[in-house]
C-alpha cells in the first residue's frame, strides 16, 4: 500500500482510502438508482452501478483486509424520494454485504434522502460526519469553515483528469486529489465510484469545484492528483501548477 498521507493509504486501482488507525476504508458517490432517474427521462441504460459497488467491496476486503467501510455519502442517487428500483437495488447490495460480514456505515449526503427507509432494516448508522484523529469525514456540500491542522476526507466532487496530447485528443481518469487549504489543513477528495459518474474535471478554477470547501479554502496550485489506471494502478501527478498547459 502506498500512503498517501500519514495513516492514509491507497492501494492498486481501488477508488477508496484505508485509514490505518480505524482499521476501516472509505469510499463515495456510489449514486445506486441512477438507472432509474435516467430512465424517467427516456435515456436507458444497464444497472450497473450495484454491481460496480460489490466488485468495489470485494476488493477492499482482498486488498485493505478489512470489513469495515464508510460510504462517505450519496449512496444513492434520486433526490425527491425512494424509487422502486432503487429501493431494490440498495436492499439486494446491503443484504450482500450484510452475508459478506461487513460493517457499513453511512455519511449523510445531498442524494441521500430518503436512505433510512432501506438502512433502518439493516441497522447500518448514518452520521453527518465521522472525526478520528485528525481527520474529519464529511461529504462535502454544505459549507464549513474548515479547522486547524485537520485532514479533510470528502466526495461530491467526483474528480477526474483530461490529459491533452499534441493532437488535442484528451484522456479522461477518474482521481484523488489533495488539496491544502488556506488554513494548513488539507482536503482529500475522492473519486466517485459509480460507473456513471465520471468525473468533474479537476482545474485550477476555483468556480469550477462543488464544494464549497474547495471552491473557498482550497490552493489549487499546491494540489496533486493521483491518478486510477483500471487494471494498473494508481499514479502520483506533479502538482496542478505544474500540470497548467495540459490539464482541460
Amino acid at each position: 500500500m502506498i500512503e498517501i498521507e500519514k495513516g492514509i493509504y491507497i492501494e492498486g486501482d481501488i477508488p477508496g482510502i484505508y485509514i490505518k488507525s480505524i482499521n476501516t476504508a472509505v469510499i463515495s458517490d456510489v449514486h445506486i438508482g441512477y438507472e432509474e432517474e435516467m430512465a424517467r427521462k427516456g435515456i436507458f441504460l444497464p444497472r450497473v452501478q450495484k454491481k460496480k459497488f460489490l466488485d468495489v467491496v470485494n476488493k477492499i476486503i482482498r486488498e485493505f483486509n478489512t470489513y469495515n467501510i464508510i460510504v462517505d455519502g450519496d449512496f444513492k442517487h434520486i433526490f425527491n424520494g425512494l424509487g422502486k428500483q432503487e429501493k431494490e437495488d440498495l436492499t439486494s447490495a446491503l443484504s450482500t454485504i450484510k452475508d459478506l460480514g461487513v460493517k457499513l456505515t453511512l455519511i449523510r449526503g445531498n442524494h441521500d434522502n430518503y436512505i433510512s427507509l432501506v438502512t433502518d432494516k439493516f441497522d447500518i448508522e448514518i452520521r453527518d460526519e465521522i472525526e478520528t484523529d485528525n481527520m474529519i469525514i464529511l461529504h462535502g456540500h454544505k459549507d464549513i469553515e474548515p479547522k486547524d491542522n485537520v485532514i479533510y476526507i470528502i466526495g461530491h466532487e467526483h474528480p477526474r483528469i483530461s490529459l491533452r496530447d499534441k493532437l488535442g485528443f484528451s484522456r479522461k481518469l477518474q482521481a484523488f486529489l489533495l488539496v491544502p487549504l488556506k488554513n494548513g489543513s488539507k482536503a482529500l477528495i475522492l473519486p466517485a465510484i459509480g460507473s456513471y459518474q465520471a468525473g468533474n474535471d479537476i482545474s485550477l478554477i476555483h468556480n469550477n469545484y462543488m464544494s464549497p470547501l474547495i471552491r473557498n479554502y482550497g490552493i489549487l496550485e499546491e494540489a496533486k492528483p493521483y491518478v486510477i489506471i483500471e487494471g494498473e494502478g494508481i499514479m502520483e501527478f506533479p502538482k496542478l501548477e505544474l500540470l497548467k498547459n495540459i490539464v482541460v
